[in-house]
């Protein structure tokens, strides 16, 4: 059977298996049954971005949890996943369920669902999920047709925002007035959100792709394409400059020098505040394996212990809870407060630098201070089968070897993509010379390799 629950929900290409029409009605049925189990008249609360196979995404699985039993259904329309989070949380539903594909391209989207708690499923009810959509999908394909539900069942929630927009502007006492402001929201979820919430502390306000229109979400905008903001923040002379992905879990920064500020700078800074403030539980920091080798140093230096997870929010904030930290994040700008939410927030993440820098009258190229990311080199090779690296000794040898070379000036990972049948190869170090000839060298030898294994 093949898995649909990926590190962050289920995603694929709207109208193709596993987000075609007969699926997405297996996915409402499976979790209105799931939900079923637990209580006898859950409240489900369902978002979504501003892709146009949102609305036709969100009638789908409405009509499927209708018919199922769930007799409860708020639309809170666009908003940010972490927005869907926090209003499930607080306003006490069963269920959230978030239609977006976050950073990917229109063509896609996927459902991430929350209990009601706020966080993102465990993987074992998960598991037990993807049974049941199994389930359903052979029903329906069996019978060759779906079940009709007579009414559209989902009220209108849209009011719901200004609660989140409320929580993000009351968590610090911020007056922001004296800073020019820079947002790029995407065409996405953070289209209308960011620019109140900024305007609301003060902030003089301009703002660039905020003209959604089904198509246009993270189309050469956002926080993975940082041109349109970096000549926003220059030519305007702006004092700093935030984007934001499709669904706003992520922000990125441009300081007023122009330079990038992602997210290994912003666990920096943040770090280094709460520990002054003594607010960094355990003295830990959790990132991931592509956090860069530079911040495990500059934060050893403070006394504070970098701790690397695996890449995916949810195994950041898994070993964030196992270590007692509350602070975590990945280069990607998706950053944990988990002292004020239950998932990665680019708007609260933004709203509490603004608030550090509006605190400490500082500017954010201070912020980053005894900083400086190591050069770091990404490659990949592409393999017909993903053989277990660790079941391969002469594979083994290759990676030691290299990572020898690096010892203690840097360090290499060596994964499989978990998308893309595709070995990548990261290394990072102080001389950047040394460490691109040390991938080179190991690609070349891993294809060697490789080659004589197929």
């Amino acid at each position: 059977m093949e898995k649909l629950f990926g590190t962050d929900g289920i995603r694929g290409v709207a109208g193709e298996f596993p987000l075609d029409r007969m699926t997405i009605y297996s996915i409402g049925c499976a979790l209105a049954e799931t939900l079923l189990e637990e209580c006898k008249n859950p409240r489900i609360l369902i978002g979504r971005d501003t892709r146009e196979s949102g609305m036709w995404i969100t009638e789908e699985l409405v009509e499927a949890l209708g018919a199922c039993g769930v007799a409860s259904i708020s639309d809170v329309a666009v908003i940010s996943t972490p927005g869907l989070a926090y209003l499930t949380r607080i306003h006490r539903f069963d269920m959230g369920i978030m239609i977006s594909a976050s950073h990917n391209p229109f063509e896609d989207n996927g459902i991430k669902v929350f209990g009601r708690d706020g966080y993102k499923l465990t993987d074992d009810v998960e598991c037990k999920t993807e049974e049941r959509i199994y389930h359903y999908y052979k029903r329906n394909d069996r019978s060759g047709r779906r079940r009709n539900h007579s009414r559209n069942n989902s009220e209108d929630c849209s009011q719901l925002v200004h609660d989140y927009t409320s929580f993000l502007t009351k968590q610090f006492d911020s007056d922001l007035t004296p800073f020019r402001i820079g947002l790029d929201v995407c065409h996405g979820a953070a289209f209308s959100i960011a620019p109140k919430v900024f305007g609301n502390l003060g902030a003089s306000v301009l703002v660039i792709n905020d003209q959604p229109n089904g198509r246009n979400i993270n189309q050469g905008c956002g926080s993975l394409h940082l041109d349109g903001i970096t000549k926003l923040v220059r030519k305007n002379r702006l004092d700093f400059g935030i984007a934001f992905d499709g669904d706003a879990d992520r922000s990125l920064f441009i300081t007023a020098k122009g330079e990038i500020f992602d997210g290994d700078h912003i666990l920096y800074a943040l770090s280094l505040y709460f520990q002054r403030k003594n607010q960094l539980k355990s003295g830990k920091v959790v990132g991931t394996v592509m956090t860069n080798f530079a911040l495990e140093v500059a934060l050893g230096r403070k006394g504070i212990n970098l701790i690397r997870a695996a890449v995916g929010d949810r195994y950041v904030l898994e070993e964030m809870k196992k270590v007692g930290a509350n602070l975590g994040g990945e280069p990607s700008g998706h950053v944990i407060l988990s002292d004020y939410h239950t998932t990665g927030d680019g708007m609260l993440t933004a709203v509490t630098l603004a608030w550090i820098l509006s605190s400490q009258s500082q500017s954010l190229d201070a912020l980053s201070e005894g900083f400086q990311p190591f050069p770091q080199v990404l490659d990949g090779l592409r393999v017909q089968k993903k053989i277990p690296l660790s079941t391969s000794p002469e594979i083994i040898n290759l990676i030691r070897e290299a990572e020898m070379h690096l010892k203690g000036t840097g360090r290499m990972v060596v994964r499989y993509s978990g998308t893309e049948p595709l070995l990548r190869i990261m290394a990072e170090g102080e001389d950047k010379a040394l460490v691109r000839s040390l991938v080179n060298k190991l690609k070349r030898d891993l294809e060697l390799q490789f080659s004589s294994i197929s």
